[in-house]
């Protein structure tokens, strides 16, 4: 018999009853959200008034005082300048890699570049929408953050909510290590990284350039072509430019790309770990020469593999 998450569902169905959208949220009801110009210390009050936020929600939650104590949540506005990375204003701001993530609903590190636009919250935490039944239980479950907390940041009157903000959440260990690139294995046993993610020459046509949405490895062909992460192959087939194509769908709407394929040894609906084999690679498609085209996706949006685990060769 299949266990019932009673602590989950009945955090939703207190929240469901008594909350409205989100306020200050970068993503909600359009809401005023303060313009932080800089993040140096001199004289700068808007970021000493953040800093101290941060500071005060962590020795609320952490120290299980009363929810009264708690600040308002805001949101900050913030390009990035020149020489600041996603690190850098880590830093300055006391957040932790799950807020600025989740707020933003960043990839990667490298999603914060110079002359972007990101969102700062006065506290650490995660948003989530509500509309993800099983993924909010799963975080409400995991982070056991008490409902007064939630209550008090996201405001009192809260019916038809679109998002939560849940102070001092935290990502699932698998969502961070996919956004810090090393939540997949290499999936050959040996390859050479011939182009990267990004813009690039048209291989076609050298006068015109081209967004690549994964890493080409170059490899002979048959060589054996493993799962990168466990999850479920929900394609397999040929499919335009890809040539011979497996997909394969992970936790948390994270999916990986197989392309140029040669022979395809796994099936729709088949459940794979990490390293089983699911193909031989090939020089299907639109190709200049025998490689593998590795491309991995959170939803629809393409973003960078970063830095594969190496596998052992057998």
């Amino acid at each position: 018999m299949r266990k019932v998450n009673v602590y989950g569902i009945l955090l939703i169905c207190i929240i469901f009853a008594c909350m409205t959208p989100l306020r200050g949220s970068a993503g909600t009801n359009g809401a005023d959200i303060e313009e932080l110009k800089n993040l140096t210390f001199s004289n700068n009050k808007t970021l000493k008034i953040l800093r101290d936020d941060v500071r005060q929600s962590i020795f609320v939650v952490k120290g299980k005082r009363p929810a009264q104590e708690m600040p308002d949540l805001r949101f900050y506005r913030y390009r990035v300048k020149d020489n600041e990375s996603f690190w850098t204003i880590l830093s300055r701001v006391s957040l932790d890699i799950d807020t600025l993530m989740s707020v933003n609903d960043l990839t990667s590190p490298g999603d914060v570049k110079p002359g972007s636009v990101i969102f700062i919250p006065n506290m650490r935490g995660i948003i989530v929408g509500t509309e993800k039944k099983k993924e909010l239980t799963e975080v409400l479950t995991n982070n056991r953050i008490s409902l007064d907390y939630i209550h008090r940041v996201n405001g009192g009157d809260m019916k038809g909510a679109k998002f939560l903000f849940i102070p001092c959440g935290k990502m699932s260990q698998l969502e961070r290590s996919l956004f810090l690139g090393t939540g997949f294995i290499y999936p050959l046993n040996n390859g050479r990284r011939t182009s990267g993610f990004g813009t690039r020459r048209n291989p076609f046509d050298s006068r015109r350039y081209e967004f690549h949405q994964g890493i080409d490895l170059a490899c002979p062909l048959n060589s054996p072509v493993y799962a990168a992460r466990d999850g479920q192959v929900v394609f397999t087939g040929y499919e335009g430019g890809y040539g011979n194509l497996v997909v394969i769908r992970h936790e948390h709407g994270y999916s990986s790309y197989y392309g140029h394929l040669g022979t395809i040894k796994a099936a729709v609906g088949q459940q794979v770990k990490c390293g089983d084999l699911i193909a031989l690679s090939g020089n299907t498609g639109r190709t200049t020469g025998p490689h593998l085209h590795f491309e991995t996706r959170r939803g629809r949006r393409a973003f960078n593999p970063g830095t594969l685990i190496r596998r052992r060769p057998s």
